[in-house]
C-alpha cells in the first residue's frame, strides 16, 4: 500500500540523490544477498514445516526489496521517472509482496504455537507413561516380595521411542491461502494503476479513478494492514506467554520449536516497528487527500514527503533483518549454510 505523489511546484529533492542511492544500494543490496542466501541454502536441505514458510518469506522479501528502491527514489524526487509499465509493475508487486510477507510472519507465529502445543501433548503423554511405568514397577516389586519363589515367568520390558510421534504441522493450506489472497489484492492495482502527467514535468504513479481508489484501499486497509496486525498481536501475546513458561519449555526435546517461538516474536516486533508506520502513513495520505475528488489532491506537502521517505527507509530495513534473524535463530537454517550434510529427525 503506497501512493507516490509530490507537490505540483518544482522543488529540490529532499535528500541528495547520491546519498539516497548509496543507502538503497547498501540496504537493499544486503537484503537481496541475505534473502538469496537463505533461498539457496534451503534448497540444499529438506524443507518441511517452518523451513518452507521461511523460504516463502525470503522470496516475498526479495520481491518487496526490489520495489522499495524505486519507491524511495520517487518520494524523494516527488515524481515518478520510470514510465507507465514500471508504474503498473511497481504498484502490483508492492501490494502482492507486502501482503505475502505480512501474512507469512503471522503464519510463522501460528505454526510455532501449534508445534509447541503438539510438543506439550507429547511431553504430557511421556510423563503419564513414565508415571504408569513407575506404578507398575512398584506393584511388581511388591508382588515379587510375596511370591518370590515363583521365578518361572521372566520379566517383561517395553521400550517406547517417543521421537516417532508425528509432530508435523501442515503448512500447505495457510500457504495457499496467503498466495491466493496476495494475488487477488494485487490484480486491481495491475488493472487500474496509471501515470498522470502534470505541470513542471511532474508525473504521478497512481489510480486516477477516485471512487475506485477509495474502495480498493478500504479493502487493502482491512486485509493488508488491520487483519494481519490483529493476528500478529494475538499471536505475539500467546508467544510471550509460552516463552515465560520455562517448566514446559525445559521438557521439550526439540530445541528448534523454542527457537521458532523466539523467531516469530522478533518477526512480529520488526513488522510492528518497521512496517506498520509506512502502511498507516499511506492510509492517512489516501483518505485525507482523496476526498477532494481528483488525482492532484494526492500531492503531499513537504512535511508528508519527509514522513514518506522516513517510513519507506525503515520499511526496507525489515527485508534485511528478517533473513538474518532466520539464519541466527533457527538451527537448521544455520546448519544449511555448511558444506557438510545435515539431517534432522525433528520436523517443525
Amino acid at each position: 500500500m503506497s501512493e507516490l505523489a509530490h507537490t505540483t511546484e518544482p522543488t529540490e529533492p529532499l535528500l541528495p540523490p547520491l546519498a539516497l542511492a548509496a543507502y538503497v544500494a547498501c540496504v537493499a543490496g544486503a537484503a537481496a544477498l541475505a534473502n538469496c542466501s537463505v533461498i539457496a541454502a534451503l534448497f540444499k536441505t529438506s524443507r518441511s514445516g517452518l523451513l518452507t514458510i521461511i523460504l516463502q518469506l525470503a522470496v516475498a522479501d526479495l520481491i518487496l526489496g526490489a520495489t522499495l528502491g524505486p519507491e524511495l527514489w520517487s518520494y524523494n524526487a516527488r515524481s515518478w521517472p520510470f514510465g507507465q509499465h514500471s508504474c503498473v509493475a511497481y504498484r502490483g508487486l508492492t501490494v502482492f509482496a507486502s501482503t505475502v510477507s505480512s501474512y507469512l510472519v503471522a503464519t510463522i507465529a501460528l505454526h510455532s504455537l501449534a508445534t509447541i502445543k503438539v510438543e506439550e501433548k507429547a511431553v504430557a503423554k511421556r510423563n503419564k507413561r513414565n508415571a504408569q511405568d513407575e506404578d507398575e514397577e512398584i506393584r511388581s516389586s511388591r508382588h515379587s516380595l510375596v511370591t518370590s519363589s515363583d521365578s518361572s515367568t521372566p520379566p517383561r520390558t517395553m521400550n517406547l521411542d517417543y521421537r516417532l510421534t508425528d509432530r508435523r504441522i501442515s503448512v500447505a493450506p495457510p500457504s495457499v491461502f496467503v498466495w491466493v489472497l496476495a494475488i487477488s489484492l494485487s490484480v486491481p492495482e495491475y488493472i487500474l494503476a496509471s501515470t498522470v502527467h502534470q505541470d513542471h514535468s511532474v508525473v504521478l504513479c497512481t489510480i486516477v479513478d477516485n471512487s475506485q481508489r477509495l474502495h480498493m484501499y478500504s479493502i487493502l486497509a482491512v486485509l493488508n494492514l488491520f487483519l494481519p496486525l490483529f493476528i500478529m498481536s494475538i499471536a505475539g501475546a500467546l508467544v510471550i506467554i509460552k516463552l515465560k513458561i520455562k517448566k514446559i519449555l525445559s521438557q521439550i526435546e526439540c530445541f528448534e520449536s523454542t527457537a521458532a517461538l523466539k523467531l516469530s516474536l522478533w518477526l512480529i516486533v520488526i513488522y510492528i516497528v518497521l512496517c506498520t508506520p509506512r502502511s498507516f502513513v499511506t492510509a492517512y495520505n489516501i483518505y485525507s487527500k482523496s476526498i477532494l475528488g481528483n488525482e492532484t489532491s494526492l500531492a503531499p506537502n513537504n512535511d508528508m514527503t519527509v514522513v514518506n521517505v522516513a517510513t519507506s527507509s525503515t520499511f526496507i530495513i525489515s527485508t534485511l533483518l528478517r533473513p538474518l534473524l532466520s539464519i541466527a535463530l533457527i538451527p537448521r537454517v544455520r546448519k544449511s549454510f555448511s558444506f557438510g550434510s545435515y539431517t534432522s529427525t525433528d520436523n517443525v
